[in-house]
């Protein structure tokens, strides 16, 4: 998809389409800016008195835009998703239905998993090798479906090392109500990355009700929750950067657009190739398409060594603890 832009609007604006373009008031300076409609992937909307119209969420959602609504410390409070038009769409939620509770999902779901501590043990590797060597060791125990729970230990063992680096008194991840800097960035960069993601899955026609781990019934984004676990370290390491080389006391619209930019521009390492963060997005879907197709084949995720060919059978190992 050509679309790659992410539109922020964190104060009061009005906005309208005028010919293909999405235009975009803001009576506190009268000045109006405008953008191709095609060119935005996900819109933000973080202001309570941010005014659009039906007819500009239509426009939206015919060009595969996602609109994110903002809450409170920018948790996601709602996503929209284009319905996408896909020749194969059709047929692909029937496929991934076919797949509950099977041994082919039970062995994705372990990919996911160990393409996210790849990913966590590169990201805490920069300041901690030890941590990096802990995480890097356990994704070779990794049994189909995680039935060991290999993903928690790995990250008590991440965010305590993660933490460290920080001269602040944080030391524990949180999601809702978080009141540090550390965390509500991080709440920011995954809700950026959910969207992202959730554009891309919506847009191969799957059905993002059919998670592979994540399989809550009152969640209609399970697939979303999956398939942004490779991608989080892309946050992590973001975070961690920005943080550490600007003295940002609060989660301001600097500090919003810096780690916006960074997700951005990252790049990430499939298959030996590097691909900025829309790109690999994409690419990871398309290989789970792939997979539905012919299960013998792997999903192709970041930070997994290149293993061209047919799936192999997963061994029956017993996971690495470690004592502190």
């Amino acid at each position: 998809m050509a679309n790659e832009h992410v539109i922020s609007l964190e104060k009061e604006a009005r906005l309208s389409i005028d010919t293909g373009r999405l235009e975009i008031f803001f009576p506190a300076e009268d000045k109006k800016h405008y953008i191709a409609v095609i060119d935005i992937a996900v819109l933000i909307v973080a202001h309570p008195r941010i005014q659009l119209s039906a007819s500009v969420s239509k426009e939206l959602a015919i060009n595969g835009a996602i609109i994110l609504y903002a809450g409170d410390n920018f948790m996601p409070a709602a996503l929209t998703l284009p319905i996408a038009v896909n020749i194969d769409g059709a047929k692909r939620p029937h496929l991934q239905a076919k797949y509950i509770n099977s041994e082919e999902q039970k062995f994705w779901w372990a990919q996911i998993i160990k393409s996210k501590i790849w990913g966590q043990a590169g990201v805490i590797s920069l300041t901690d090798k030890e941590a990096g060597r802990r995480l890097s060791d356990n994704t070779a125990y990794v049994k189909p479906g995680d039935e060991d729970n290999t993903e928690a230990v790995c990250a008590k063992i991440f965010w305590e090392a993660y933490f460290k680096n920080f001269n602040l008194s944080v030391n524990t991840r949180e999601k809702q109500g978080a009141g540090d800097i550390i965390n509500i960035s991080l709440n920011y960069c995954y809700a950026v990355i959910r969207a992202i993601v959730a554009r891309s899955l919506s847009a191969s026609g799957l059905c993002l009700n059919f998670g592979l781990g994540h399989y809550r019934k009152d969640n209609p984004f399970n697939l979303a929750e999956d398939f942004m676990e490779p991608f989080r370290f892309v946050a992590d390491k973001n975070v961690l950067r920005v943080l550490n080389t600007a003295d940002y006391q609060t989660f301001d619209s600097k500090l919003k657009k810096e780690l916006l930019g960074g997700i951005l521009s990252s790049l990430v390492k499939i298959q030996n190739k590097e691909y900025r963060l829309f790109q690999a997005v994409d690419f990871a879907v398309k290989s789970f398409c792939v997979s539905l197709e012919d299960p013998r084949r792997s999903i192709l995720l970041p930070n997994i060594p290149a293993n061209r060919g047919k799936q192999p059978a997963l061994k029956e190992n017993t996971r690495i603890m470690y004592e502190d």
